[in-house]
């Protein structure tokens, strides 16, 4: 009996979780605006980097404060992202940005051996890799 009430409590948390993460919101999907690659030798002679990727503006959202607010729009609002504001979706265009990067060093056929990013900068919309080939 108490074996069966144990189960039961652990099968309504799984539950529980699954109808936890299925309503998740989705996260907006990034629209890229630009990317750069710059790249230079150092006076040592290590190969060097920049990669740069900025993305689209996203649009602030604005309640109208002059009528009563639906659920609906409160719902909209609080999932409303803006990478400015999102460490999340920081996180996500920097995943991108690494990806891409690989994609920019094998078609400009640099860092041919490989290559390490030492240094991440954020800025509002875009994100900066720095780093050198191995």
């Amino acid at each position: 009996m108490f074996k069966q009430k144990i189960r039961a409590f652990y099968v309504s948390v799984c539950f529980a979780m699954l109808a936890g993460c299925s309503s998740a919101p989705d996260t907006p999907k990034l629209e890229i605006e630009k990317q750069v690659l710059h790249t230079k030798v150092s006076e040592s002679g290590q190969q060097l980097f920049v990669y740069i990727v900025t993305v689209e503006p996203t649009p602030i959202m604005v309640l109208d404060a002059s009528k009563r607010l639906s659920r609906s729009d409160l719902k909209a609002y609080a999932k409303h992202q803006r990478v400015e504001d999102s460490p999340e979706l920081k996180l996500q265009l920097e995943e991108r940005a690494v990806e891409l990067l690989k994609v920019e060093l094998a078609n400009k056929n640099y860092c041919q051996e490989g290559h390490t990013i030492n240094q991440v900068y954020w800025r509002q919309r875009s994100v900066q890799l720095r780093g050198m080939c191995e």
